[in-house]
């Protein structure tokens, strides 16, 4: 028989951490590289918090960065422009800092992590956890800095899930991430919620699923099925898709499982226009730039869609003998968020990012390269609080009968 509990979590106080001792608290100068949807959430936690002196928030695109600034606090955010492209920039900007937020597009995530490695600052990203930022743990660690990668909603909060449901059992057999996502748009045809470009390449590429202990590539639009998020999200079609927690799961949480992988929302629509991008080969230069240019970029969704985002994290296992799923996931309306300025989407991939940075300028993270499967669950759970993001469990249990 099945027998279920559905309930809130309730996030104990974070214990202090034994990097207190090391860094004495104090206020600090933060570098935000990316002043867009995401950047812009990160910024408004950070400026609130009593942690930070100064964000300097830096941007390829001046304006963009100024009116960040404005937005968010003049008197504690200074714009700057910068390009990550140019030589010896970044270790410019970052001089005095204690923290780089890295809310660029990935592509910049290994320069950026390795010109960081030469100044002062801790690091952290919003997509990362490849073999050659992990491959740097011993640099960070032997300068006594520490670097947490794909701190995001997932990458991110997906991980710190997937912990918190594995430590609750005894041994764990699959981790199955699902990104849920019903946003509709009356003024735009197309709604991409993330990098435009980060999303199609994400989508287009070959999935990757853990199997068997080994990593196994599939086409792309593979896998689909109905999943049934909670309410008020309810069934949406889901597809493998390759992600960074296929990557790290496996190796970094204690119980290591046997299965992982991870599922995008793909509203039918959105599927049928991704496989024309493939016919057309939409990565030629010239095609991809018209077609980047007539997707509006995500800070201009707020207010202007409706629907919910969700991410769930489903752990299958035994707990005391007996078979078990833990279920962890949190779920926000676009509308509630436009509130805050943002979707649902940037505001709980912002708000993780946010709360990662201060468990690194709380000396919170262990010196060397970080990932967020490796970060206590109840830390973060406890400075997510009161930051308009629900994070709910349920966990099923399956006697036999004898």
């Amino acid at each position: 028989m099945s027998r279920r509990r559905s309930c809130y979590v309730s996030p104990g106080r974070s214990s202090a951490s034994r990097f207190d001792t090391i860094k004495k608290r104090e206020e600090s100068r933060v570098l935000l590289l990316g002043c867009g949807a995401v950047g812009a959430v990160v910024a408004r936690h950070l400026a609130a918090s009593s942690l930070v002196r100064t964000i300097v928030a830096a941007d390829m695109d001046p304006e963009r960065s100024k009116a960040l600034a404005r937005v968010v606090s003049p008197r504690k955010v200074r714009p700057l422009r910068l390009d990550l492209r140019e030589e010896g920039a970044l270790a410019t900007a970052a001089r005095g800092s204690s923290l780089i937020v890295n809310a660029a597009h990935p592509k910049f995530n290994l320069p950026v992590m390795k010109a960081s490695l030469e100044t002062t600052a801790d690091y952290l990203d919003l997509a990362g956890g490849g073999k050659d930022q992990l491959a740097l743990h011993g640099k960070w660690r032997r300068a006594g800095r520490s670097a947490l990668l794909g701190m995001g909603e997932d990458p991110g909060l997906s991980n710190v899930f997937a912990r918190h449901a594995a430590d609750a059992l005894d041994e764990v057999t699959a981790v199955r991430i699902r990104d849920g996502e019903t946003a509709r748009s009356d003024v735009y045809p197309v709604v991409l919620l993330f990098s435009p470009e980060v999303f199609i390449e994400e989508t287009l590429a070959p999935a990757i699923v853990f199997e068997g202990g080994r990593w196994k590539k599939l086409p792309p639009f593979r896998g689909r099925e109905d999943f049934p998020f909670p309410p008020p999200v309810g069934a949406v079609p889901v597809y493998h898709v390759s992600h960074e927690e296929v990557e790290t799961l496996p190796r970094f949480l204690s119980k290591r499982p046997r299965y992982v992988d991870f599922k995008l929302a793909l509203l039918p629509d959105t599927v049928r226009w991704l496989r024309w991008l493939r016919r057309v080969r939409w990565n030629r230069p010239k095609v991809r730039e018209a077609i980047l240019s007539l997707i509006p970029p995500p800070g201009a969704l707020a207010g202007r869609i409706s629907g919910h985002a969700a991410i769930l994290v489903e752990v299958t296992g035994r707990r005391d003998g007996v078979a078990a799923t833990h279920t962890v996931w949190t779920a926000l309306d676009h509308a509630r968020a436009s509130r805050h300025g943002a979707t649902a989407t940037s505001w709980i991939t912002g708000t993780t990012a946010a709360v990662g940075s201060l468990l690194l300028l709380d000396h919170e993270v262990p010196p060397g390269v970080v990932v967020p499967e490796q970060l206590e669950p109840a830390s973060v759970f406890a400075r997510l609080k009161g930051r308009d993001i629900e994070v709910r469990e349920r966990v099923t249990r399956i006697r036999r009968l004898s």
